[in-house]
C-alpha cells in the first residue's frame, strides 16, 4: 500500500515536471484581443475593445488616469471579472484554468489579510496553498521576506499591526511566492515611504534580469520607465497610444532645463546670449532666470542638444547641468492627456 502510494507521487510528480517543460517550450505570452467589459447593465463600458500582448520575458507598463480601466483590466486577466466579449489567454490558456493560476502572481494595489495571523504565518499558508514542497517553506518564505526587505522584528507581529507599506512588502513577496512564470502589479509602491519605493524599484529591477514576464500598473511614470520594455496608455477603456521604452528617439523635440554657474570671469550669462545662441543653432529659449542661473531650451534633436552645450561652452558659458523637463514617459502622457481632457 505504502509502495503504491510513493510510486503515485512520483508519477504525479513526473507529470508534474512534464507540464512544466511542455508550457516553458510552448509559452505564448499574455494576449488580451477587443476585451469588453461593462458595468450597470452595459450602460458604462470599463473597457472598449483593449487589445495588448506581451511576450515572454518581456515587462510591460500601463499607465492612465484614475478610472481608465487599468485595474479592471487586471482583474479580467486575473479571471475575477467576468467581461462581455473578446478573449485573454496566458500560454493559450483561460485566465481562470487552474494551471494559468498556478503561473501567475498577482499583488493587487490592496490586499485583504486575515489580520490575526502573523507575516510569516500568512506567507507560510499562501506557500502550502501553492503546492510548495514543506520541506522548502521555512528557507524560502524567509528569502522572500528579506528580499522585499519586511523588518525582520514583523515576521512573528499580526498584520494587523502592519503600516500600508509593511502590507505591501508583504503582498509583493506574497506574489512571489510561487515562482511565477508572469507577474500582475497594480501599484506596488502604494503607501510607502521613500525607501520603500526603491525597494520595489530594487525588486523590479531584479525581476527584469531574472527574465520574468510582469505587467506594472502605476502611476509612477519614473518606475515604469526604468522597468518596463513598453508601454501602453489606456483612456476611457482604450489604449490610445504604445511607446517602445527601448529605443532611442534621436529626433523628437525636447525642452532641456540648462545651468551653469551663477558667475562667470568670462562672459556676463544673459538673456540675449542664451537666446542668439539658441536662435543660431535652430532651438528656441523658453525661458531665462538670471537668478536661478539656468534656462528651459526646446531642442529638435539629441544631436542639435549636444551642438546646444558645445556652443554654450565655447562661448564661456560655464554649464554645471543638463536634464529635459519631461522624461521621455512624461511628456508622451501629457500629451495623450491633453488630447482627451483627463486630470
Amino acid at each position: 500500500m505504502v509502495e503504491a502510494e510513493q510510486t503515485a507521487e512520483q508519477t504525479a510528480e513526473q507529470s508534474k515536471e512534464l507540464s512544466t517543460e511542455v508550457f516553458d517550450v510552448a509559452a505564448s505570452g499574455i494576449n488580451v484581443v477587443n476585451l469588453v467589459k461593462s458595468y450597470k447593465g452595459g450602460k458604462v463600458r470599463a473597457l472598449d475593445g483593449v487589445s495588448l500582448s506581451i511576450k515572454p520575458g518581456e515587462a510591460l507598463g500601463l499607465v492612465g488616469p484614475n478610472g481608465a480601466g487599468k485595474t479592471t483590466l487586471i482583474g479580467c486577466m486575473m479571471g475575477f471579472l467576468r467581461y462581455q466579449s473578446g478573449e485573454i489567454t496566458i500560454d493559450g490558456l483561460a485566465p481562470d484554468d487552474l494551471v494559468t493560476r498556478a503561473m501567475v502572481g498577482y499583488l493587487p494595489e490592496r490586499l485583504t489579510f486575515d489580520r490575526w495571523m502573523t507575516g510569516r504565518d500568512f506567507l507560510h499558508f499562501h506557500h502550502e496553498l501553492c503546492g510548495r514542497p514543506e520541506k522548502l517553506r521555512l528557507h524560502e518564505c524567509e528569502e522572500l521576506l528579506r528580499k522585499v526587505e519586511l523588518d525582520p522584528a514583523a515576521w512573528s507581529m499580526a498584520v494587523k499591526k502592519y503600516s500600508r507599506g509593511m502590507l505591501q512588502r508583504l503582498g509583493f513577496a506574497q506574489a512571489l511566492v510561487n515562482k511565477p512564470r508572469y507577474l500582475l502589479l497594480d501599484e506596488p509602491a502604494s503607501g510607502m515611504d521613500p525607501h520603500g519605493v526603491l525597494v520595489v524599484q530594487s525588486l523590479l529591477r531584479g525581476l527584469r534580469q531574472d527574465g520574468l514576464t510582469f505587467l506594472l500598473n502605476s502611476h509612477q511614470l519614473d518606475q515604469i520607465e526604468r522597468s518596463c520594455d513598453r508601454v501602453i496608455f489606456i483612456q476611457k477603456g482604450k489604449v490610445v497610444r504604445e511607446e517602445n521604452l527601448r529605443t532611442r528617439e534621436e529626433s523628437v523635440p525636447r525642452t532641456m532645463c540648462i545651468s551653469w554657474l551663477g558667475y562667470s570671469d568670462e562672459v556676463l550669462v544673459d538673456s540675449a546670449l542664451v537666446s542668439k545662441i539658441a536662435t543660431e543653432l535652430g532651438a528656441t529659449l523658453e525661458q531665462f532666470s538670471q537668478t536661478e542661473a539656468n534656462a528651459s531650451i526646446t531642442v529638435g534633436s539629441e544631436a542639435e542638444c549636444a551642438r546646444l552645450i558645445k556652443t554654450m561652452v565655447e562661448a564661456g558659458i560655464p554649464v554645471t547641468r543638463v536634464v529635459p523637463e519631461l522624461s521621455r514617459l512624461q511628456k508622451a502622457f501629457v500629451d495623450e492627456m491633453s488630447k482627451g481632457g483627463a486630470k
